[in-house]
């Protein structure tokens, strides 16, 4: 995997500090080059010289990893930042929560930016203490899902990586409506569970495995509450979630599993869509 460029988004607030911190150490991993933007619509829009601040901070990061930063010379709106990622093969950010009265309905900063990125967005959590070591990788078992654990493999090159598939509950409730019996809902959950264990072992089959072996975990519930949870119990530190096109009505109505999960997690999250993945035999052939 090669990113041509990184774009980091910072209010200037603790939160965006991590996600400079580690769109640093990610170009330094890639060798790519690390553009940074100052974010005109949080709590800090008013402060003195908001660029010139951002400017200093990305003079100290070039010189502590040895990389080339370069710092938009003006403040950008949620707008501008989806503009200007069009240009760039990642999209850094911290778990900006600010909601404009303008565009409600849309949801808060975070929301529209998974929405509307055209590129895999890595909103982050946590200070990053070095490159992701456990990642945990949701998937659907569409066909979809192999390229998304590849591309999952090639950001990190994580020492535990690990497969889960939430089944939805959806199912049980439709049985209890026509009155099935509680045993026999018992029975549909143990074989749909099964049945997602037998497709993840077949996945897990006919990946190349590399240095690490893959393992695997299928829960019950909401995908994104699900693999929030999994997460806090594996301890991983890099959750990989595929995304795919909606409209703007369901994102008002329910919002993804990407929204979701990025609101909810713990740790970071990477949203990659799915229109953009291509397997690595893909990347190899091109």
């Amino acid at each position: 995997m090669h990113f041509d460029s990184i774009l980091a988004v910072s209010d200037l607030t603790a939160l965006s500090a991590h996600a400079l911190e580690r769109a640093a150490l990610l170009a330094r991993q890639h060798r790519t080059t690390l553009r940074l933007v100052h974010f005109a619509e949080g709590p800090n829009t008013f402060l003195a010289d908001p660029v010139a601040r951002l400017a200093q901070r990305a003079r100290q990061l070039a010189r502590r990893h040895e990389i080339a930063v370069h710092v938009l010379e003006r403040s950008a709106s949620l707008e501008d930042v989806l503009v200007e990622v069009r240009a760039s093969t990642l999209l850094v950010m911290g778990a900006l929560s600010q909601r404009s009265w303008k565009r409600f309905h849309r949801g808060t900063t975070l929301d529209q930016a998974v929405h509307g990125s055209v590129c895999p967005l890595l909103v982050v959590k946590q200070a990053p203490h070095g490159p992701y070591e456990r990642v945990l990788v949701a998937i659907d078992l569409s066909p979809r899902s192999k390229p998304l654990i590849d591309f999952a493999r090639r950001f990190s090159t994580p020492t535990v990586l690990k497969l889960f598939h939430a089944i939805d509950t959806i199912e049980d409730a439709k049985l209890r409506s026509v009155n099935v019996s509680r045993e026999t809902i018992q029975a549909n959950r143990s074989g749909s569970r099964q049945q997602a264990r037998d497709r993840l072992a077949q996945l897990i089959d006919g990946l190349d495995h590399g240095r690490h072996p893959l393992a695997f975990d299928v829960g019950n519930g909401d995908p994104a509450y699900s693999t929030a949870l999994h997460q806090q119990a594996t301890r991983a530190e890099l959750v990989v979630v595929g995304k795919r096109r909606s409209s703007s009505l369901a994102q008002f109505l329910t919002g993804s599993v990407a929204q979701r999960l990025a609101k909810w997690n713990d740790s970071d999250v990477l949203v990659a869509p799915f229109d953009g993945l291509r397997s690595s035999g893909e990347d190899h052939h091109r």
